[in-house]
């Protein structure tokens, strides 16, 4: 692609959003990260509550930057509706539909990866979620909001922001290349069904031109799968 063609509105914008998803996951991988935060901000001496507000702190500045920066950027600078990022539910029934039936998908194997080894070492991902019904509740409304901004930034910003300048295909495969690199450090088997989720989520928010159904889908499957492995924990 030749400079003048970067400079089209359509091939700038990409630009713009392919960069700025670079960085915003280049800071949050580094500025989010449990060495960052015990190192620089952490007040606790005893491990538990200094990894539950490590993990809180990641999942709250996740929330800004792959939320609210993003909607900054589309507002302030695109000058663009939010609307045509997927924030609206514009077909509301199927959208219903659709998440149900993706709950109900999911869940059997929630409650089976539940019971391996791989995910019981690792999870629930803030380990004193289960000690009380408030911190659970405390750390699903935590991990809700890390939901809402790890889906508006791969499939409502960069997703739908591309797709109408390179097509719907090659900006899944971008999603999908992004949403995988996240999962690098994740046992095999959740990285294989990041995979899958990849190609799915994309193609659901493309169809029904909203990232709601598929924010509840995936916060349902990280609260759920939670919860499962620590009521098979006692």
């Amino acid at each position: 692609m030749i400079l003048s063609e970067l400079t089209k509105k359509n091939n700038l914008k990409t630009v713009i959003i392919l960069f700025s998803v670079a960085v915003l996951y280049t800071l949050r991988r580094y500025l989010g990260s449990t060495d960052f935060f015990i190192f620089y901000l952490n007040r606790s001496s005893f491990f538990t509550d200094a990894q539950a507000s490590a993990q809180y702190y990641n999942w709250g500045l996740s929330f800004v930057l792959f939320c609210l920066v993003p909607v900054a950027i589309v507002k302030l600078w695109f000058r663009e509706k939010l609307g045509d990022y997927g924030v609206l539910i514009k077909k509301p029934l199927i959208s219903i539909f659709i998440t149900l039936l993706g709950i109900v998908v999911v869940t059997p194997a929630i409650y089976i990866g539940s019971k391996m080894p791989e995910f019981i070492s690792i999870y629930p991902a803030v380990y004193n979620a289960g000690e009380t019904p408030l911190l659970f509740l405390k750390s699903s409304v935590f991990y809700f909001l890390f939901y809402i901004g790890y889906e508006f930034i791969f499939r409502g910003f960069l997703f739908m922001g591309i797709k109408e300048d390179i097509g719907m295909w090659k900006a899944l495969s971008v999603s999908l290349l992004a949403t995988v690199l996240i999962h690098v450090t994740k046992p095999m088997t959740e990285m294989t069904l990041s995979i899958l989720i990849g190609l799915i989520f994309p193609i659901i928010v493309n169809r029904l031109k909203s990232i709601w159904p598929v924010i509840i889908i995936h916060a349902y499957i990280g609260i759920a799968f939670d919860y499962w492995v620590i009521i098979n924990g006692f």
